[in-house]
């Protein structure tokens, strides 16, 4: 199984990424965490689709994605025929997908590929409840609500085993 791992807009997220994919027991034969190449240039309000562009170059079976890594992921499904087996979404940006008029496309997702949601309970950029509602109308999809509302998901103690769960499942 290839993982391919896709950080948060910030360079920081590069470091959580690959200690999630190293920690996680999935199976895995192959792992790739991609470094966005608007790294170098401007990371506070970056151009995504480039990254999509360059991430539908790449084969994964399943993709671990955080916050804006996710939009990525979808993206790159949707221009492109990205088509892992499946995806796992932690930290979703909700509030920008709403602000950008983009829940068709996540609800495009959650219709071919199958995803896990982890979603904070109160996540400034998007609470779990909310996004839980549209997930529950997809029946590929899962979400699971955990503690906190800073978007910064550093429990891997908490975000490791969800996922194995979910993988080891399917």
């Amino acid at each position: 199984m290839k993982l391919l791992g896709l950080p948060g807009r910030e360079p920081a997220t590069l470091g959580q990424m690959q200690a999630l994919l190293a920690r996680l027991e999935v199976g895995q034969t192959e792992t790739e965490v991609r470094r966005h190449g608007f790294w170098h240039t401007d990371w506070t309000d970056p151009d995504v689709l480039p990254e999509a562009d360059a991430v539908c170059l790449l084969s994964a079976d399943l993709v671990i994605a955080k916050s804006i890594g996710t939009l990525i992921t979808m993206l790159a499904a949707a221009r492109h025929d990205f088509s892992p087996t499946a995806c796992v979404f932690v930290a979703t940006p909700l509030n920008r997908l709403i602000a950008e008029d983009r829940i068709p496309l996540l609800e495009a997702h959650c219709d071919a590929i199958p995803t896990l949601f982890i979603q904070q309970a109160e996540d400034f950029n998007g609470a779990y409840a909310p996004l839980a509602e549209i997930v529950a109308r997809r029946p590929r999809c899962t979400a699971v609500e955990i503690p906190g509302g800073d978007h910064l998901y550093e429990d891997l103690d908490l975000i490791a085993p969800l996922i194995e769960a979910w993988v080891n499942e399917a």
